[in-house]
């Protein structure tokens, strides 16, 4: 079962050139912060209306792919999209109200697949190799005389029955979540796969 990430984040005045990374299926939630009573609110997403309300409306007007995935609580501005998918990024932004007065809010955001679970195997000349599923992965390595800073990428070390009561751990992690795995060094001469290519 894959794991539902939440992430709530602050938006300021103006245009923030940071991109908030967050993982799909998960939970959006763009808090404006504004002080006094808000007299109209609309949220868009990539210039299309995504939801908006004025004091003089009975019910939050929701649009498009955002119908019955978006709440929005007037009183604080705040927008909370769920089950994010990946066309759900792009750039967010909302016009407010607050008596008389117009306030702008603007921020990018990225919607990127989690890690899924790592796995180690054992190539055929003993180096081992790491495999997850996931956007923007990045691989990196540990374990008995290694420099983890330069045992980086799918591939890791190259292992011999000398070290074989060694571990070794795989991280492997992206901006929204990470995975890591640890092998039993002395399991890569004792698989099928490995003597098979030693045959």
């Amino acid at each position: 079962m894959r794991t539902i990430f939440c992430i709530i984040f602050s938006l300021f005045y103006g245009v923030s050139s940071k991109t908030i990374n967050v993982a799909s299926n998960g939970i959006l939630t763009l808090q404006p912060l504004v002080e006094g009573e808000i007299e109209d609110i609309l949220w868009r997403h990539n210039g299309n209306k995504m939801v908006e309300w004025d004091n003089k409306a009975v019910h939050v007007r929701e649009y498009l792919k955002f119908k019955g995935r978006i709440k929005l609580d007037v009183k604080a501005g705040d927008a909370t999209i769920i089950n994010l998918a990946k066309d759900d990024s792009g750039l967010y932004d909302a016009d407010i109200i607050i008596q008389g007065r117009l306030i702008s809010i603007k921020h990018r955001v990225e919607v990127v697949d989690p890690v899924t679970e790592a796995n180690v195997t054992c190539l055929s000349n003993a180096t081992l190799h790491c495999e997850a599923e996931g956007d923007s992965l990045d691989y990196s390595w540990s374990g008995p005389g290694l420099q983890t800073a330069e045992m980086r990428g799918q591939t890791g070390p190259q292992i011999s029955k000398e070290n074989q009561d060694s571990i070794y751990t795989c991280v492997v992690n992206n901006p929204v979540s990470d995975s890591s795995v640890t092998y039993h060094a002395s399991d890569c001469f004792t698989s099928g796969d490995y003597f098979h290519f030693m045959i």
